[in-house]
């Protein structure tokens, strides 16, 4: 699978809203380009916590067999790894694939680079 570019940008939900109408009448804004938006710059500040980015950066590079693969990698409790992974897949930033009879979760970059503009 090719990595792709995505924006993460801070907007309120009512423009999200407003985009995604436009995007279902048709009007492509910055077509190409994946959006993954969030509301405030506090889920923003958690979205990339310290950790949160060296599982970002560890992914694509490390291509872990699995979230407890990666957790000893980063010299971290696999309980916290677990929840960031999830998390981070829950955004977007991450896939999570099952393999192996005991359906083993295998987190996958789906982003080799995030652009984030300070200014709308």
């Amino acid at each position: 699978m090719k990595l792709r570019k995505v924006k993460l940008i801070v907007e309120e939900v009512e423009s999200t809203k407003r985009r995604w109408v436009s995007a279902l009448k048709g009007k492509r804004v910055g077509a190409g380009v994946e959006v993954i938006s969030v509301p405030s710059w506090e889920v923003l500040g958690k979205v990339l916590s310290p950790p949160r980015l060296e599982i970002l950066a560890a992914v694509p590079e490390l291509k872990p067999a699995s979230i407890a693969a990666l957790a000893k990698a980063l010299g971290r409790d696999f309980k916290n790894v677990h929840a960031d992974v999830r998390f981070l897949a829950e955004v977007g930033l991450l896939m999570l694939r099952e393999t192996g009879t005991r359906r083993t979760l295998v987190p996958t970059a789906l982003y080799s680079e995030i652009d984030l503009p300070l200014a709308a």
